[in-house]
């Protein structure tokens, strides 16, 4: 009994043991290596303050940074493997081994000019100098992009890139640039800051807005770009910057998750980044531009499944996900069980078999004993006996015998002890003699 106690305490010490180590494994947090660059732009400050988020909130997920120099990199850095998620730019190079995630945010292609250079049309920058905000080889590929639309040589225009917004006003005052492009937010710092240097060096005046006014057509032929609507007063002012809301080009910043990362975690993610979009736009206003991708089929920028499953409210719950491990885990459990319990009940009949055998031979002793000839027979059987008598003890004493086993070996021994010792005297009284020879 003691032995098929310790192997139920094992058994269940065995389960319990797994389940904790299936709980922590479950627990522990999943940490996804995010590629995204460069430092100190929109993108990394608002990662950085979403990792944070991830840490105080003790969420399943967690981010750890992988700097790039910029959206390109970051692409590379994901269809290398060195990281699970990466921000790029639709225009600058998706990676070829990702689906997105979400819209970090739409960026506008903005062209302007101070009202006093004589620059209304994309095609009248024909023969003058565009200044490129921020030397970026994706920045430069727009402005050809709109330049062969409008039919205007690439060579009849000349670009100079520019560090910053805070470059521009001079690059005008000095007639080194007759227009500027800048991209981004349009209430981000070099978007914002581009228009208010413009203003500066127009005397105050409020800037040209560039219109490309097929922007449909080009983005139908470019599916890494879209349409975006610069609406009337996006700039403040009065009278408002612009007077009239103007189209132009637009790009957009995505999350993208690798190819082979779970949907399961990819749906916790989307969930998780929608959650700590109120509390991130506190601090960085370019959070409440995140927004969920386009979910048509045959989208060129297609859609993580775990993404879609959770946009459209078909994530998988934890019973759903699991429940085939369970099933098998149930199975197991219950196969190992079934081993606990067989070895237990042959180990339960072997014991058996050997208890039954000891009284079996208490009673051969009993018949031994009444017609033995000689006290040295006697002394044998007795000998016998004491040896049963101690195994019996030792499984008494283990818990291999219940308190029958116990009554039964009692009243066996009783038997053999009775019949050995009235032996014994018949011996001695009808054959004295013969009995002292026999010794």
């Amino acid at each position: 009994m003691r032995r098929n106690t310790m192997l139920g305490l094992a058994a269940l010490l065995l389960t319990l043991g797994l389940g904790l180590v299936v709980w922590r494994a479950a627990s522990a947090p999943t940490v996804l290596r995010i590629a995204v660059g460069p430092v100190g732009s929109e993108d990394a400050r608002l990662i950085a303050a979403a990792g944070q988020w991830l840490m105080r909130e003790h969420a399943s997920l967690r981010f750890r940074a992988v700097p790039t120099d910029g959206e390109s990199e970051s692409a590379k850095a994901l269809d290398d493997g060195r990281a699970d998620l990466a921000v790029v730019r639709t225009d600058a190079g998706m990676p070829e081994k990702a689906q997105s995630v979400a819209i970090m945010h739409r960026d506008a292609v903005v062209l302007a000019v101070p009202p006093v250079r004589d620059i209304r049309t994309v095609s009248q920058l024909r023969n003058r100098t565009v200044g490129i905000v921020r030397m970026m080889p994706a920045n430069a590929r727009l402005l050809d992009l709109l330049l062969m639309h409008y039919e205007v040589p690439k060579d009849a225009v000349r670009t100079e890139f520019l560090g910053g917004p805070q470059d521009v006003e001079e690059a005008f005052r000095s007639g080194r640039i007759d227009a500027v492009l800048a991209v981004g937010t349009v209430a981000g710092r070099t978007v914002a800051g581009t228009i208010a240097a413009v203003t500066a060096a127009g005397g105050g005046a409020a800037p040209v807005f560039l219109p490309v006014s097929e922007v449909e057509a080009i983005a139908l032929r470019s599916p890494l770009h879209e349409s975006f609507d610069i609406v009337r007063g996006a700039f403040g002012g009065s009278p408002p910057r612009p007077a009239d809301t103007v189209k132009t080009l637009g790009v957009s910043h995505r999350l993208v998750a690798a190819t082979t990362l779970e949907d399961g975690v990819v749906s916790e993610l989307a969930k998780l980044l929608f959650t700590m979009r109120p509390a991130l736009a506190r601090d960085i206003d370019v959070a409440n531009r995140i927004e969920a991708p386009d979910l048509a089929k045959g989208s060129s920028l297609p859609v993580h499944p775990g993404a879609a499953a959770y946009y459209e409210n078909e994530v998988e719950t934890f019973f759903d996900r699991y429940s085939d491990w369970m099933y098998l885990g149930i199975m197991a459990l219950s196969i190992v069980g079934s081993g606990f319990a067989g070895l237990a009940s042959r180990s339960a009949s072997r014991r058996r078999a050997r208890t039954l055998g000891l009284l079996e031979r208490l009673l051969e002793i009993v018949r031994h004993s009444r017609g033995a000839e000689r006290m040295a027979d006697l002394d044998a059987l007795e000998h016998e006996t004491d040896e049963i008598l101690g195994v019996a003890l030792g499984q008494a004493g283990s818990g291999d015998l219940d308190h029958h086993g116990v009554s039964a070996f009692t009243l066996g021994l009783e038997q053999a002890r009775h019949a050995i010792s009235d032996r014994r005297e018949a011996l001695g009284r009808y054959s004295p003699g013969l009995a002292h020879a026999a010794e």
